[in-house]
């Protein structure tokens, strides 16, 4: 599964579709304002003008991936149908063609350290702190869901959210994680409950890092947190119509900064 040893230190990994390309330019300048790392595009269906404004900024390599591997809704339990429906909404059916190539993409990293980054996520600060989070013993780093911090680790209704993930090449979870999106997805939604089954039920050691490494509005404001993560089709919109937090931040700053002079 794993390429070859990559030369290069450390560098940003992410990945889209013809779907979601969209948000490609809203996730560079965000990007961009703190961080000067080297970035490598995953090819999940991008059409040819995406796909050319990546290689401006980045490498690009392709995630080849037979649809015939995701289980069709036809052959999914009626039970589970609704359940994951009520989770994500009937967009799930989509969604999981790309979701389930992550674990496939990690693999392909041009990197000894990186960093996955999901494109609904917004960059309020450097990333630099975050290739720290992961190391030999602890090959993988990720936030768990607030929704079960309250949980033993292990135990298996933990959760965590893959859209922010430090690793290291070679990491046995991941190459887990792939062959498991290959054979198991008629019984996960999507790649997050797949991969938050596999370390509770493996019991792989992973550091759980700081909930501002992975935000989400749902869990109320953070004027602390450094990447704040538009999951959903709510997610995307506020992007669409606001452009997410920052522009809010930015009006806020000048406001105070009136205030005092």
């Amino acid at each position: 599964m794993w390429k070859e040893r990559p030369k290069l230190p450390h560098g940003v990994l992410c990945g889209t579709d013809s779907v979601q390309e969209w948000l490609l330019p809203w996730w560079w300048s965000r990007f961009k304002d703190h961080n000067d790392l080297p970035v490598t595009f995953c090819d999940f269906g991008m059409t040819s003008q995406a796909r050319n404004w990546c290689e401006e900024r980045g490498s690009v390599i392709d995630v080849e991936f037979d649809p015939a591997h995701i289980v069709s809704q036809e052959r999914i339990s009626t039970d589970l149908i609704a359940k994951w429906e009520a989770i994500y909404g009937p967009g799930v059916w989509k969604a999981r063609d790309t979701w389930f190539k992550k674990p496939l993409a990690l693999a392909k990293t041009p990197y000894l350290k990186t960093l996955w980054i999901d494109l609904d996520c917004e960059i309020l600060a450097s990333l630099s702190d975050l290739f720290e989070t992961c190391s030999p013993d602890l090959p993988i780093a990720l936030v768990r869901e607030p929704i079960s911090s309250h949980l033993p680790r292990f135990h298996p209704d933990v959760k965590y959210n893959s859209g922010v993930i430090a690793y290291q090449h070679g990491a046995s979870l991941l190459e887990k994680w792939a062959a498991e999106a290959i054979r198991s997805n008629h019984l996960f939604w999507g790649d997050d409950p797949l991969l938050s089954h596999l370390i509770s039920h493996e019991k792989c050691e992973v550091n759980e890092i700081s909930e501002v490494w992975n935000w989400r509005m749902n869990y109320g404001f953070c004027m602390n947190a450094k990447i704040y993560h538009w999951v959903g089709s709510g997610g995307k919109g506020f992007i669409r119509e606001r452009g997410g937090i920052k522009p809010a931040l930015d009006s806020f700053f000048a406001a105070c900064g009136k205030a005092r002079g």
